[in-house]
């Protein structure tokens, strides 16, 4: 099943705050319930996590995943580059400093994951994990880094 999705989204935090919350990658397990076992390897010259090992959880199955991660001052990338149980991907977060105060935010991802389910019940079920991530991200991305602060640099 292949599936993509687009949410935009606040932050009440700036920029650098949103973005040191995404940098914590280690920590991504804490505000998105589809991964577990979060390990960072190497990292980029500037000390941001490059490659990273985690274990998917969608609907009940488990995924051995590589994501392969880049960085621009206002903008984060990932794909899958290895998997256990072929599922390919990719996805971003956008920042842009939001009229009105904190960060809009405009999160894509797009996947296929190989599980023989009604296409209908494979995007709900998508939709429905994201935007659980996407709130417990803002949560998140707002009390950072009063939960264990990560600083690069």
């Amino acid at each position: 099943m292949r599936s993509k999705i687009d949410i935009r989204f606040t932050v009440d935090a700036d920029i650098d705050q949103v973005m040191d919350a995404l940098l914590a990658v280690d920590q991504m397990a804490e505000w998105s319930t589809s991964y577990s076992d979060v390990r960072v390897g190497p990292r980029d010259a500037d000390g941001r996590p490059r490659r990273v090992f985690v274990t998917a959880h969608f609907m009940g199955n488990s995924d051995s995943q590589v994501l392969e991660y880049s960085w621009e001052p206002h903008r984060v990338t990932w794909d899958v580059a290895d998997s256990s149980r072929g599922s390919k991907g990719h996805g971003w977060f956008d920042l842009l400093d939001s009229p009105d105060g904190g960060t809009e935010v405009d999160y894509h991802v797009e996947l296929q994951l190989p599980l023989p389910i009604p296409g209908i019940l494979f995007n709900r079920t998508l939709r429905k994990v994201h935007d659980e991530a996407v709130n417990n991200f803002i949560d998140f991305a707002e009390r950072f880094p009063e939960n264990q602060g990560f600083a690069v640099g």
